[in-house]
């Protein structure tokens, strides 16, 4: 699913952009990069939690440990995804109301 999103992503962005040189020029591009940006952040918290705290919490149990400390770092990490998450939502929400990069370099004749 991730992969498709990330096709479909680029996809759409190349439609809406034009080029990368517009990613950094104009305000559409950049506000799309902050957004790739915390996409991977949100990715690398998931994988922080999939491949490491989950297991740590699963051996820590195992063995017989605290579960305290190992549950304290996973909802924070959880919690770090659900801000971004958030931010993520709210950037689409304006990207939606914004002329994309693409459609700037136009000059549309006046009725």
């Amino acid at each position: 699913m991730v992969a498709a999103l990330i096709a479909s992503g680029l996809i759409n962005a190349w439609f809406l952009v034009g080029s990368v040189g517009k990613l950094a020029t104009t305000p559409y591009g950049q506000l799309l990069l902050l957004k790739l940006g915390l996409f991977f952040g949100m990715l690398a918290l998931a994988a922080l939690n999939r491949f490491h705290l989950v297991p740590s919490l699963v051996a820590a149990q195992e063995n017989g440990e605290s579960l305290a400390s190992s549950l304290r770092r996973l909802r924070w990490s959880v919690r770090g995804e659900q801000v971004l998450g958030l931010l993520i939502v709210l950037i689409v929400s304006e990207l939606g109301t914004m002329q994309p990069a693409i459609a700037s370099a136009r000059v549309l004749p006046l009725p």
